[in-house]
């Protein structure tokens, strides 16, 4: 479907077209700098828009009049729940008024709205860029906030799964932000203001470094249209400044275990890898994630080797899972769930890890893993929400779904065994628990 490097110019739409997927995306960028990506759907029910901004919790700093500002730890987070005040207030009722279900999450990198509807899909869409590209703040609704995102914090404090995945970053990365809470601290967030909100705002949401991308049964101009009523014609000022470099660091870990002791009744544990940061250019980047996770999910995976040996064990049950994250200046891999006994379980992960390390990959569980993640790829075509995600997904990272596809099919097992070998260097290896009181 093309690729993200080459947009069409300004003002004109492209339509990028994929046989194999009998799918089509018309692609369009405004000369205000934002790119539309849209997915027509005739024989669908349900629209389905997301607009995302490359901005996101390891973004610390923010780079105005020539001089650099550390930003307050949780800022990203804190911005995206204020982008959805109206002065004729919240806009998650105006979305209930008119029968759509609306979204927002903040990750590592980025930040997402989204709304999905069986009606009024042009009249929400218009709500959705109006209160993005809106900011309302004032000193009342921002103190009043805090308070808000205070108790959110709390509550994420006796979350042993989260309390768990932060403590297998915080165990891993020494200098890097990705291991600080997206929520910050009531400490960090207690810094915030409306002043520096509305500096963030309009650095970070800036139509440049944004994509929307939405799959409807409406016709495709109505999305282009809804556009060129609420985003252009509007002052933006410049887009965003180079980032600052983010700290690199070793493979190594930073230490071998989190632990922590909160009121649950069975212990959780996670085995976490700390990965390279990868590649800067972005299909080599994709391409060492789609490795990586096919490696990591032959060892972890329902069916992977690992995971079975564990369940007949008994050592663990289906809330056990794995995944590989890669972005720009970090990389990871996660593997965990409940277990009866979190001691016995670590050792046995410690023996069954270094047995895949003198095994390798079977080409048959290549083969097997690979062909699951083709079907998922396809199946996602179903689902208004996956395509729409990831086309925005692509974007921000400078890839297209083209790629994705061309890449998946030009693996092999070898590059799969090398991904394998590397991820799983024991210094790079660490422990999160979760431990009932």
């Amino acid at each position: 479907m093309g690729n993200a490097t080459r947009l069409p110019s300004a003002g004109r739409t492209t339509v990028l077209r994929d046989r194999e997927l009998d799918e089509e995306v018309h692609c369009r960028v405004f000369p205000s700098g934002l790119t539309a990506y849209v997915v027509r759907k005739p024989e669908f029910t349900r629209s389905y828009a997301t607009i995302a901004t490359r901005y996101g919790s390891v973004d610390t700093q923010l780079r105005t009049n020539g001089r650099t500002r550390r930003l307050p730890d949780g800022i990203a987070h804190f911005l995206e729940h204020k982008v959805f005040e109206t002065p004729e207030g919240d806009a998650f009722d105006l979305f209930a008024s008119r029968g759509a279900s609306a979204n927002a999450f903040t990750s590592f990198t980025s930040t997402r709205y989204l709304f999905g509807t069986s009606e009024n899909y042009e009249d929400n869409l218009r709500t959705l860029l109006d209160f993005v590209f809106d900011l309302h703040v004032t000193d009342a609704n921002v103190e009043k906030e805090k308070g808000i995102i205070g108790q959110e914090i709390a509550m994420y404090a006796d979350d042993p799964d989260w309390r768990i995945y932060f403590g297998a970053l915080e165990a891993m990365y020494v200098r890097h932000p990705v291991r600080i809470d997206i929520a910050g601290t009531k400490e960090t967030i207690a810094t915030i203001t409306p002043e520096l909100l509305r500096d963030v705002h309009r650095a970070y949401y800036h139509p440049r470094i944004m994509a929307l991308a939405a799959v409807s049964p409406a016709p495709v101009e109505a999305t282009f249209d809804a556009v060129e009523e609420r985003v252009e014609g509007r002052a933006f000022g410049p887009p965003p400044g180079p980032r600052s470099a983010l700290p690199r660091e070793s493979r190594r870990a930073r230490r071998r275990q989190a632990e922590v002791r909160l009121a649950i009744n069975r212990p959780r544990l996670l085995v976490a890898f700390k990965d390279a940061p990868p590649p800067k250019d972005p299909r080599a980047q994709l391409r060492l994630e789609l490795a990586s996770s096919i490696a990591f999910d032959c060892l972890f995976g329902n069916s992977g080797s690992i995971f079975l040996k564990l369940y007949e064990a008994g050592l663990v049950d289906d809330s056990f899972s794995g995944s590989y994250t890669a972005e720009a200046s970090f990389a990871f891999a996660m593997a965990g769930g409940e277990t009866d006994d979190a001691t016995k379980l670590r050792a046995t992960l410690e023996r069954e890890l270094a047995a895949a390390l003198g095994r390798g990959i079977t080409k048959e569980e290549f083969e097997r893993t690979r062909n699951k993640a083709v079907g998922g790829f396809a199946r996602a075509f179903n689902s208004p929400e996956r395509i729409a995600q990831m086309l925005a997904s692509h974007h921000l990272r400078g890839t297209t779904v083209r790629d994705y596809r061309e890449i998946l099919f030009a693996l092999k097992l070898p590059e799969v065994n090398r991904r394998m070998a590397a991820m799983l260097a024991p210094a790079a290896r660490c422990y999160s628990l979760v431990l009932p009181k």
